[in-house]
């Protein structure tokens, strides 16, 4: 039987929902000699990702652009329209092609989305726990 869970307890999965939602971390760039700030994505757009890449047909080009997407959602100082300008960016995302070599792109990007990936085994991970433990109270 399952835990009925009380009032206090759903107030406190709201503010560790809330916590996680507004993670980052920093990139390392070898590129560019020092690391950027990258937030970790809203669920819809992780969730969209997560399912391009699991779906790509080994394709070089189609890792490298559902990468430099990735990258360009988390990276905020991508999208300052004052880079954009510096680096006479046509299209927004086209700053990540003028910034970073092909490899880093799939590997930044990569990181990105296995950060998101990750939380979404761990949810799994932990929502298989409580139905064992229900399952044997």
């Amino acid at each position: 039987m399952s835990k009925v869970l009380s009032l206090d307890e759903l107030i406190a999965k709201k503010e560790q929902r809330d916590a996680a939602k507004i993670e980052f971390k920093n990139l390392y760039s070898a590129t560019l000699g020092g690391e950027l700030v990258a937030k970790k994505l809203p669920r819809k757009e992780a969730l969209e990702l997560i399912d391009k890449i699991s779906s790509v047909d080994e394709t070089m080009s189609e890792m490298y652009e559902i990468c430099k997407e990735a990258l360009y959602a988390s990276v905020k100082t991508l999208r300052e329209q004052a880079l954009q300008d510096a680096y006479e960016c046509h299209e927004p995302t086209e700053i990540v092609d003028k910034l970073f070599e092909i490899e880093e792109v799939v590997e930044l990007g990569t990181k990105v989305i296995d950060w998101n990936e990750n939380n979404l085994d761990q949810a799994k991970a932990e929502l298989t726990d409580e139905a064992k433990s229900d399952i044997k109270n």
